[in-house]
């Protein structure tokens, strides 16, 4: 399955609209050519630079703290900022956000749920999301991911729009179909016959908010709802899940902290055989 292909269906997946998805396609295709190890200014044929900056980011080389100051561009959305003054940017809270995660950082599942947190969790991208929730205007969306979201020293807006129709024309918009046979990617996670994602492991990973996306949110809220916690199914893990996450902890015992772990999904009602396994 392409890049782009398994970015589309996380994307609908969250609950952005196809137009929603493209113009974050289109945007992303402008920054990085959807590829998730890409480093800035990184045009070699086979992307030796990007490669090389991400093994030593892995292993330890490039630490936390130059990772975040480097102000190199990196990934899917080519994140950069970091404030001297504050100590704080983007770049240094996908770096956490990774180490959270234990998947790779290149791995692209793991950077467009870092994407979706960040529309989740950033008050000034609650316009942006809203909008990307309900938009069937591809020029729309892409203009203001570009303005809000990506924020360029040019804003070639035109030239991302194109990249998104020409996504629209390449890949499935069902989500459902692999277009690129050579594509080196993960798999996205499977779906049952109402769309919902299965967990691809078992028992499920640990959760809290940072996990906006994975399918392990839709198997927790629906979970929460058939026990009388009633929130949305829609695989996005804001504040209102985090309270009743804690409320059902408070409610049977648990450290109330917000973090789903083997308790909370014993708790929950799988078995304790599953975790022994």
């Amino acid at each position: 399955m392409s890049n782009k292909q398994l970015i589309y269906k996380l994307l609908r997946n969250a609950g952005i609209t196809e137009a929603g998805a493209l113009g974050i396609l289109g945007n992303w295709q402008a920054e990085s050519g959807c590829e998730p190890n890409r480093l800035q200014n990184d045009f070699s044929s086979y992307r030796t630079a990007s490669k090389d900056y991400t093994a030593r980011v892995m292993s330890g080389v490039i630490s936390r703290d130059q990772f975040a100051r480097d102000q190199k561009g990196y990934g899917l959305a080519q994140w950069t900022y970091f404030n001297f003054q504050t100590g704080q940017g983007r770049k240094l809270n996908l770096y956490d956000f990774w180490k959270k995660s234990g998947k790779a950082l290149d791995d692209v599942t793991m950077q467009v749920a870092f994407a979706l947190h960040e529309l989740t969790t950033e008050g000034q991208y609650a316009k942006l999301l809203a909008l990307l929730k309900t938009t069937n205007d591809i020029y729309t969306a892409t203009d203001q991911v570009c303005r809000v979201f990506e924020q360029p020293y040019y804003c070639n807006v035109d030239e991302r729009v194109k990249n998104a129709k020409e996504i629209a024309a390449e890949i499935d918009l069902s989500g459902t179909a692999v277009v690129e046979e050579n594509a080196t990617t993960q798999e996205a996670p499977g779906t049952d016959d109402e769309g919902i994602p299965i967990p691809q492991t078992w028992p499920p990973r640990v959760i809290d908010v940072h996990c906006s996306g994975w399918p392990e949110i839709w198997l927790l809220q629906a979970i929460l709802k058939c026990r009388g916690f009633n929130t949305l199914i829609d695989g996005i893990w804001g504040s209102a899940l985090t309270d009743k996450v804690k409320q059902f902890q408070e409610a049977h015992g648990l450290d109330a902290d917000g973090a789903v772990g083997p308790m909370s999904w014993k708790r929950l009602g799988l078995s304790a055989e599953v975790f022994q396994k």
